[in-house]
């Protein structure tokens, strides 16, 4: 049987993602990690922020038509 103490990781390495001081959404974040995570992970690193309570839900705002955007911030 082979030893394998040296064997890497597999995947893509973990993206940091600092979050801006002033109140921000999701569409913000990503435009600011310029394609370094796509919409989806950007939203996946909030919930978890929101969950550790990093960063918590200031509002939520309905346009007219579509989805309703939340609106965080920086604990």
């Amino acid at each position: 049987m082979k030893d394998n103490s040296n064997k890497t990781k597999r995947g893509r390495k973990p993206v940091q993602v600092t979050w801006p001081t002033d109140e921000f959404t999701a569409s913000d974040v990503a435009n600011q990690m310029q394609g370094k995570l796509s919409r989806v992970s950007v939203h996946s690193k909030i919930n978890k922020a929101v969950e550790n309570g990093e960063v918590s839900v200031v509002r939520k705002t309905n346009g007219s038509m579509g989805r309703p955007c939340f609106i965080y911030k920086m604990k």
